[in-house]
């Protein structure tokens, strides 16, 4: 059982090893996680990267064979509230959507979505602030890939997204 209340024994280390056991589960044939890895490496652990196939993980085509999944959490003790990147990157199409819970961007609130293409941000936009534990705020936001990834679009060969759909 997991005592999701208790923050305060909770490190990043900690976290990530947990949310990289959790995405290794889902590995092996025909299944969404083909690869599931720290970086930069076990022993210094900033994020977990797993390569995704994005046509099992969102059960509907998808125009690149692998895309990865970007994971970070920090928790500043500066601040009432835990710190995130939870990102879908695809580098064939040098495309990167994903929440940012950070102290960037702060005229957006506490969390924001953003949506890089070639390398420059081409839309930044208010989400809804998740003061949830970190492993709710993973399982949410991974689910939502699935609803954000579904209405992208293509207009002019640039990606957008409706902001409606980015709580």
């Amino acid at each position: 059982m997991i005592f999701l209340a208790d923050r305060v024994n909770l490190d990043k280390r900690t976290l990530l090893t947990r949310i990289h056991t959790q995405l290794q589960t889902q590995t092996g044939t025909d299944a969404p996680v083909e690869h599931v890895r720290y970086y930069p490496s076990k022993a210094n652990k900033l994020e977990v990267r797993a390569t995704i196939h994005p046509e099992r993980f969102l059960d509907a085509s998808y125009p690149a064979n692998t895309v990865q999944l970007h994971v970070s959490f920090d928790f500043p003790i500066e601040f009432a509230y835990d710190f995130y990147r939870i990102q879908w990157v695809d580098s064939d199409r040098e495309l990167m959507l994903g929440w940012h819970q950070d102290d960037t961007h702060m005229n957006l609130g506490e969390c924001h979505f953003q949506l890089d293409y070639r390398g420059d941000t081409i839309h930044r936009t208010e989400a809804v602030f998740l003061d949830r534990h970190p492993r709710n705020v993973f399982d949410h936001r991974i689910a939502q890939f699935v609803d954000v990834v579904d209405v992208l679009t293509w207009t002019d060969g640039q990606p957008t997204i409706p902001s409606d759909t980015l709580g």
